[in-house]
């Protein structure tokens, strides 16, 4: 038995991904079909330069294409092999068992014959001779015959020993002509024949349809084999050209440099010398008046008076040696503002590579080499399925999800990583207990600044056990508090998705019985009378304060109504951050700054506060950052400034929150848990705090606000809008050798 050394697979034109036609070989040694290639190589003719598919290697002219006849045999003698080789389907195991094995014949005596058909009537098998009697007799004529089988004792009823030749549906059981009136009576029953039929229809129906769909899967795999041949194509020529493109934008670069370099030698150096030209000519008009003020002085000293009359007159002339008129030094004359201009279009290619990053990745992203279409097995199915994800998602709705970005956002000065992700947040709003607790821990943070695990946690099962607690004793003191206040928008959504009238609890509303607590803060009196407990309308419902307050803004322009005035605080600024533009704008500098050693002042991370804190329950600021990276969040006044531990950096502690900002991604921290939220450049960022409502989110700042993360805390103390210079991934460890330049990483508070 030979065995094929080589496949289909192998012949295949690489443009449709089927046996050539008419195959050509052009020069790289590559084949195709005629058509094929032609058709390819048509999309050139405006270049005049010609490439393979494959290999890439280019042509110039256009080869001359010709039949490979060698080629076009070998592919018409696999084409014959693939038809006669294609193997027949191969019967089940059940009818290959009862066909192709050999049945003797009941009536041979000895060594019996093949039988070649069997009565079904007399239950017996014949061969061709003895078979004779049921072609001739009239009465053995009406028996039916069947392919021989010699599983006739399979089709025996072991209760009545007569041919099972009926089938009963409901019992989906092969039975006899006396089961139908027996056992089966009642029962919906057929002929065996009869239900064959009827289910040879139902699988020609079935099959038409496999056919169809076979053949549908094999035009979508014939497609998508070509949709990858072309993203092959497509990513080849793309990584190609791009590495030209950017190589020429490269060498744009360089020549700019020599072009700056030229501009410095020639136009540079001829300010130079015409300079040096009026230093050269000051010096000689000094040398001479020098001399004629020496002379005079000689002449007035002499006392021959007929030497001083002779020589008067040639001293006393006026003076016309000078070609210069009055000359006004610029003492502010450099070229530094040169350095200024390429700094500025430094950042503008910055800016300008960031962004098209960002669009060429949207591109990428965006496209689709194939789409799904919508499969509807069980609707009922379907829609539980969508219920189930629906509660998920209403669970989840407060936890952000982390991303693994291209690199995370590290600390900023020199201290260990210690991250770790967290996803619960503590409830708001919480009780006073909760907020004497929430101090207690602040205070105990600021003497042991390590990170203690599940703190929030923790603290949400104690206000959890506490307010069930509450719960109990108020249902055991009065039945009528049975049902307790639910805060706005818990009802809606329990009413629409939780349970019906039988009073059972949806997936969605597990969500939402934290938020069912006892309000005793509503009532004017301290202690509920009966009458309060019982009121005489109970169909009225009690109104929080919090459904008062107006709607969270969701454009710009609503944001824009809470926008508030900020000021950076020299006091609170490191050594190495220049603010400028009246405090509001700081710039990380090489060198330090003559700045008063004071308690407030930051002395390890390069960081700074604001002078005023926010006081309106709603506050929106703005800021725009530049460079390798910034920090952009809030603290309380108590937030340590000494030291390079955690205690001291914005949102490594309890008492700040922040976003760290990157040029590829961004990091929200608070209390030394940080969550990667991975999202395009954002040179400027919105941040929005709703006391109220206990949240403080932040926005990347374009066309739309685009929402990045949002904390939600119970904010007990006044807070000051705090921000971190030079964040960015190495910013430490140069900060810490003193290698990084100025005008590099800024931030500035935007006016609005």
């Amino acid at each position: 038995m030979s065995t094929r050394l080589w496949t289909e697979e192998q012949f295949n034109c690489p443009v449709c991904l089927d046996l050539p036609h008419d195959p050509v070989t052009i020069p790289c040694g590559h084949s195709y079909c005629m058509d094929c290639i032609k058709d390819y190589w048509g999309k050139d003719d405006h270049v005049g330069i010609y490439s393979c598919p494959q290999c890439r290697q280019t042509f110039c002219p256009k080869p001359s294409l010709s039949r490979n006849t060698m080629l076009a045999e070998a592919v018409e003698q696999l084409r014959r092999g693939a038809s006669d080789s294609t193997p027949a389907p191969e019967p089940s195991s059940s009818s290959s068992s009862s066909s192709s094995a050999i049945v003797p014949c009941d009536v041979c005596q000895g060594d019996p014959l093949p039988a070649v058909k069997t009565c079904l009537v007399c239950l017996a098998s014949y061969c061709e001779p003895h078979l004779k009697p049921h072609r001739q007799a009239a009465a053995l004529k009406r028996h039916e015959l069947i392919s021989p089988t010699g599983q006739l004792t399979q089709k025996i009823c072991p209760q009545h020993k007569y041919l099972q030749e009926f089938y009963c549906r409901s019992c989906q059981a092969f039975i006899c002509w006396l089961c139908t009136s027996n056992q089966h009576k009642d029962h919906e029953t057929t002929s065996a024949k009869a239900e064959r039929i009827e289910r040879q229809k139902e699988m020609g129906e079935v099959q038409a349809e496999n056919q169809q769909k076979l053949q549908e899967r094999e035009k979508e795999l014939k497609e998508m084999k070509t949709v990858v041949e072309c993203l092959k194509r497509s990513a080849d020529r793309v990584h190609g050209d791009s590495e030209q493109i950017l190589s020429e934008l490269q060498h744009s670069l360089e020549r700019l440099q020599e072009l700056v370099q030229e501009v410095m030698d020639s136009r540079g150096q001829d300010k130079l010398r015409e300079t040096q030209d009026v230093v050269e000519k000051l010096e000689a008009e000094i040398r001479e008046l020098k001399r004629r003020d020496s002379e005079m002085r000689q002449l007035v000293a002499c006392e021959d008076n007929i030497h001083f009359l002779q020589n008067f007159k040639t001293l006393c002339s006026p003076f016309e040696g000078g070609e210069l008129p009055t000359v006004t030094a610029s003492p502010d004359a450099s070229f530094e503002p040169v350095c200024t201009v390429l700094v500025e279009l430094r950042n503008k290619i910055e800016d300008l590579c960031n962004q098209d990053l960002c669009q060429i990745t949207k591109t990428v992203e965006n496209m689709q080499p194939f789409t799904l279409g919508d499969t509807v097995k069980n609707a009922a199915g379907t829609k539980f399925s969508f219920l189930k994800i629906f509660g998920r998602s209403s669970r989840n709705t407060d936890k952000q999800g982390t991303s693994v970005t291209a690199r995370a956002v590290e600390r900023r000065g020199l201290r260990a990583t210690d991250v770790r992700s967290r996803d619960t947040r503590a409830a708001s709003p919480r009780p006073h207990r909760a907020h004497n607790v929430e101090r207690r821990e602040r205070e105990q943070d600021r003497a042991s600044p390590r990170p203690r695990r599940g703190r929030d946690v923790e603290r949400t099962e104690r206000e959890q056990a506490s307010q069930q607690r509450g719960m109990e004793s108020q249902r055991r003191a009065d039945p009528a508090v049975a049902h307790p206040v639910v805060h706005p928008g818990a009802g809606s959504v329990a009413g629409q998705y939780g349970g019906g009238a039988n009073g059972t609890t949806g997936p969605v509303t597990a969500a939402l019985i934290q938020q069912v607590i006892p309000n005793p803060s509503l009532f004017l009196d301290d202690t509920p009378t009966d009458t309060m407990m019982n009121p005489a309308f109970p169909g009225l419902t009690e109104i929080s304060l919090q459904s008062l307050q107006a709607p969270a803004p969701r454009t710009r322009a609503e944001f824009l109504q809470y926008a508030c005035k900020l000021t950076l605080d020299p006091a609170t600024a490191h050594r190495r951050i220049s603010l400028s533009e009246g405090n509001t704008k700081a710039t990380l500098q090489g060198s330090t700054q003559p700045y008063p050693d004071v308690p407030t002042r930051f002395d390890s991370w390069t960081q700074v506060m604001c002078r005023d804190p926010l006081t309106a329950d709603r506050c929106y600021w703005e800021v725009e950052w530049r460079g390798r990276g910034s920090a952009v969040g809030v603290a309380y006044a108590p937030m340590a400034r000494k030291g390079a531990d955690g205690r001291a950096g914005l949102g490594y502690n309890a008492l700040s929150w922040s976003l760290e900002l990157s040029d590829t991604c961004c990091a929200a921290m608070h209390h030394n848990e940080k969550h990667d939220i991975a999202v395009g450049y954002s040179p400027r960022v919105g941040v929005f705090l709703d006391r109220r409502a206990g949240t403080l989110a932040f926005y990347s700042v374009a066309d739309n606000m685009s929402p990045l993360y949002t904390f939600e805390s119970g904010f007990v103390e006044a807070l000051f809008p705090a921000f971190g210079v030079g964040s960015g991934v190495g910013i430490g460890l140069d900060f810490a050798m003193g290698q990084f330049s100025s005008l590099t990483d800024s931030i500035k508070i935007c006016p609005l």
